[in-house]
């Protein structure tokens, strides 16, 4: 990797390099082996985090309680870990593009020659780099979210239809119109959708979003072959959730097409800029608080005690959830099931939570993505610092050398 300068003046200069990296730079394929394990293990370990987090967003705890709705929680580690594959690929490939595409984008910012120099860049051209290869990492998110978060709800709807056997009717909806109608004791040939619970986990058929939009049942016209196939597939996966990696993608695939892997691209990348943004600054306003007469372009100072690091890291952890939270309900309404058929887009998304499930909603999950903020950075450095010495220490050895 070609060696990238940073311009001398020290009002412009950034942070300085790791003790790890050598005056010609950090060789790339240790960077992507470190990076690509310490983002995996880290996935791996916090997922149970990323797991309720999801699940806590979607369940509308007042409705299930209304219908005494038995909780859909994880009975076992295994299903905790429910779309942990789909995360864990991601993070993969988002570090390995994240690293090569900074790479590029360093070197395709830098200058070819400046006064006798090569290879020369500035303060300017390295934020920009950065951005570039964010945005190019942010794209790679984006499925593997709408991926976890399906599977997430699958295992979701799983349990509740476990745990659901004997409550006399079908919490997805798919035979609302055959059901028994508990409040007058007689058979009704209409819809009871708003008359008893239907799970959110599941695919809402056409007649449930068109009650749930209009609070009325319409004459509809007869559906085409398509719509019904799709209706159909509806409720087959309603009664039968995938719960595999691949079946996942399948199930997504048939029901919404490529359209499946797409939805909140737009409001993951406002949540990725946004956390991005207040990370920094909350964490350099801290240090500032700390020690006001240190110079600002200091970031890699090292001269904190470990409790101070400790309290300064989980401020700005705090101040991450605090700003960015909103956010990520929205995206991952965005992204659930039935997301593109209840909102257009993430502003009537937040405004019909906001109406429906009061302001709080908007602060679902808080709690463990907070803990998993929290966690997740510190074990990411610490496991990169361990692969990458591993690595190197590796690279130096020469197997079946004849003496």
């Amino acid at each position: 990797m070609a060696k990238i300068e940073v311009d001398s003046d020290p009002k412009k200069s950034l942070t300085a390099p790791p003790k790890q990296a050598s005056d010609n730079g950090e060789n790339l394929l240790v960077a992507l082996v470190s990076g690509c394990t310490a983002a995996a293990l880290t996935a791996t370990l916090t997922y149970p985090f990323d797991f309720i987090k999801t699940q806590q967003q979607i369940n509308k705890d007042a409705y299930m309680k209304k219908w005494k709705i038995p909780g859909n929680y994880p009975s076992t580690l295994g299903q905790m870990y429910k779309g942990g594959s789909a995360l864990v690929l991601g993070e993969i490939i988002k570090n390995g593009t994240r690293l090569i595409s900074y790479n590029w984008a360093s070197q395709f910012m830098a200058i070819d020659s400046h006064h006798g120099q090569t290879n020369k860049t500035t303060a300017p051209r390295i934020v920009i780099a950065g951005i570039m290869s964010a945005t190019i990492e942010t794209a790679w998110i984006v499925p593997f979210e709408n991926i976890k978060v399906t599977m997430i709800q699958n295992q979701s709807l799983q349990n509740e239809l476990t745990r659901t056997k004997d409550l006399g009717y079908d919490i997805t909806g798919s035979k609302s119109h055959q059901l028994y109608q508990h409040h007058h004791n007689k058979l009704s040939n209409k819809p009871l959708y708003l008359r008893q619970y239907v799970s959110p986990n599941a695919y809402y058929l056409e007649e449930i979003i068109d009650s749930m939009k209009s609070n009325k049942h319409k004459f509809q016209p007869p559906k085409s072959k398509e719509k019904l196939h799709i209706e159909n597939l509806k409720s087959y996966y309603n009664k039968h959730p995938s719960l595999t990696l691949f079946g996942t993608i399948k199930e997504m695939y048939r029901l919404k097409g490529i359209k499946a892997f797409t939805a909140g691209t737009f409001i993951t990348y406002t949540r990725q800029i946004a956390l991005s943004w207040v990370w920094f600054s909350s964490y350099n306003a801290m240090r500032q608080l700390i020690n006001p007469h240190q110079k600002e372009n200091l970031w890699a100072n090292r001269d904190y005690s470990v409790i101070t690091s400790i309290g300064v890291h989980a401020m700005s952890s705090l101040a991450v959830i605090a700003v960015t939270q909103p956010l990520d309900v929205v995206k991952t309404h965005m992204q659930s099931k039935n997301g593109k058929k209840i909102c257009r887009d993430s502003l009537s998304t937040a405004y019909k939570l906001f109406l429906t499930q009061g302001p709080l909603s908007m602060f679902k999950g808080a709690l463990p993505r907070f803990l998993k903020v929290l966690i997740s950075s510190g074990m990411t450095a610490t496991v990169y610092e361990y692969v990458e010495n591993i690595v190197n220490a590796a690279g130096g050895q020469t197997m079946f050398k004849l003496e």
